[in-house]
């Protein structure tokens, strides 16, 4: 046996014993959505799984669609695969988000310098869902997979060991799956590796693409956003996988506690070992090839004056999903109803708990710009200081949603529910999101950090 099929192995043998614990459970949380959602074990529960979701009640009120919305879906469905008459995702962030923060940079036209096409980033889609236990995500993703031509065997394969994959997607799939559950342990090794396979920018696509991933898992399955009623999951299995256990998905411990989380995220580290960290990165080598600031303005005249930060000249090399995913945090700073001050403090613990360095250096920029103290900013690491109940709730939600979007309960959004507005509630569940995805794609790429020092 190859050196990677050994590895391969290992890592099946790892999550096979905490799947035998999650499939007993499974019939206890099934249907119980006060506790969290059980990960389903097998190919069988996952499509159970998907099932149920359609009678999903949102954790945000979330009116149903007309019989004729239904009908129009179920046509549009037969033609294009997912369709889009209805989707329950779109639904959501159309009633509570602002305007400015709908779109999350995702553009359906196509990106003239981006390679990648489906079914392939279909895959790392389906990959990144299964890791974060997002029912609506993989429903999604696996209509889409049947709609490209792929059989329900080439699908199942996806919650394999991945050994019988050619280099390059195995070395696609395990680096969706390590930036999805340890975005922190991305080291330069795990890059040269997806260069080796994919030429160009394609590595920065990946990262893109499976960072914003992360993103839409942890919008649609914190707010609970039921699946679309006219898709069908409860296809037949064959008979050698039914109850074969994910390779992929990891399953929660025995035990869930509301606040404190049980994750692959070492302790924070002291004050002066992130100090140090920050200093270092500022000096550290990008992983990936930055535009110029000239060049970047090139493909968005509208930039703010200024040196420009290093995660737009990163992301301007793709000139329309790109510079989408930059007005995009642009207007994450810019608008909403949410205080300046939670915004920050929300990205500040996001980037505390996934270790991303270039993130936190952003985050604390703008916190001193709030006329916040180091030591002010420091105390959020405890969630301790002068915080509202509020925000102690939405940091707690943040630091949960961040490391184990496996674990969100009904009683976190409806506790949020009863300090905030639904429309605020949407909107910190967002940026929570969002936080993910810049962490993941400037940590991922190895930015150096860019703000401007205290003077």
């Amino acid at each position: 046996m190859t050196l990677s099929g050994i590895r391969q192995l290992c890592l099946s043998l790892v999550w096979i014993f905490p799947a035998v614990h999650a499939s007993l459970a499974w019939s206890q949380q099934a249907g119980d959505t006060s506790r969290p959602k059980a990960v389903p074990a097998t190919r069988d529960e996952m499509k159970g799984a998907l099932d149920r979701l359609k009678s999903r009640q949102p954790r945000l009120p979330l009116p149903p669609p007309t019989p004729e919305e239904e009908e129009q879906a179920k046509q549009n469905t037969a033609a294009r695969g997912l369709g889009g008459g209805l989707v329950n995702n779109a639904r959501m962030r159309n009633r509570y988000l602002p305007e400015e923060l709908r779109g999350a940079g995702f553009s359906r036209d196509p990106d003239p310098v981006m390679q990648l096409k489906a079914p392939f980033i279909t895959e790392l889609f389906w990959i990144a869902s299964r890791v974060n236990n997002c029912h609506y995500c993989l429903g999604h993703q696996e209509t889409k997979l049947a709609a490209d031509g792929l059989t329900e065997d080439q699908v199942a394969a996806l919650d394999g060991d991945w050994s019988d994959q050619s280099p390059a997607r195995q070395a696609a799939f395990a680096f969706t799956r390590k930036l999805t559950y340890e975005p922190h342990r991305i080291t330069d090794s795990d890059v040269a590796t997806l260069a080796q396979h994919y030429p160009g920018l394609q590595p920065v696509e990946i990262v893109y693409l499976v960072a914003r991933y992360n993103a839409t898992n942890r919008w649609t399955d914190s707010l609970g956003i039921p699946q679309e009623g006219h898709r069908d999951y409860l296809t037949p299995t064959a008979a050698a996988i039914q109850k074969r256990p994910s390779g992929v998905a990891p399953l929660p411990a025995a035990k869930v506690s509301a606040v404190a989380v049980d994750a692959p995220r070492p302790a924070l580290e002291p004050r002066g070992e992130v100090e140090r960290r920050l200093s270092e990165a500022r000096t550290r080598q990008p992983r990936f090839p930055l535009l110029s600031e000239a060049e970047a303005r090139q493909m968005k005249s509208d930039l703010p004056a200024g040196p420009l930060p290093a995660y737009i000249r990163l992301l301007a090399h793709f000139p329309k999903t790109g510079v989408g995913a930059i007005q995009s945090q642009l207007n994450l700073e810019q608008f909403g109803k949410v205080s300046p001050l939670l915004k920050a403090r929300i990205a500040w613990v996001a980037a505390r708990h996934d270790h991303a360095w270039y993130a936190l250096d952003h985050a604390r920029a703008q916190l001193r710009a709030l006329k916040q103290t180091d030591d002010q900013i420091f105390a959020l690491d405890t969630l301790g200081g002068d915080l509202s109940e509020g925000d102690k709730l939405a940091l707690q939600l943040t630091r949960k949603l961040t490391v184990t979007p496996q674990w969100i309960t009904d009683d976190d959004i409806a506790g949020l529910r009863k300090v905030f507005p639904d429309a605020e509630v949407a909107e910190i569940v967002y940026r929570i999101t969002q936080a993910a995805q810049f962490n993941r794609l400037t940590e991922a790429a190895g930015l150096p950090c860019d703000s401007p020092l205290p003077g």
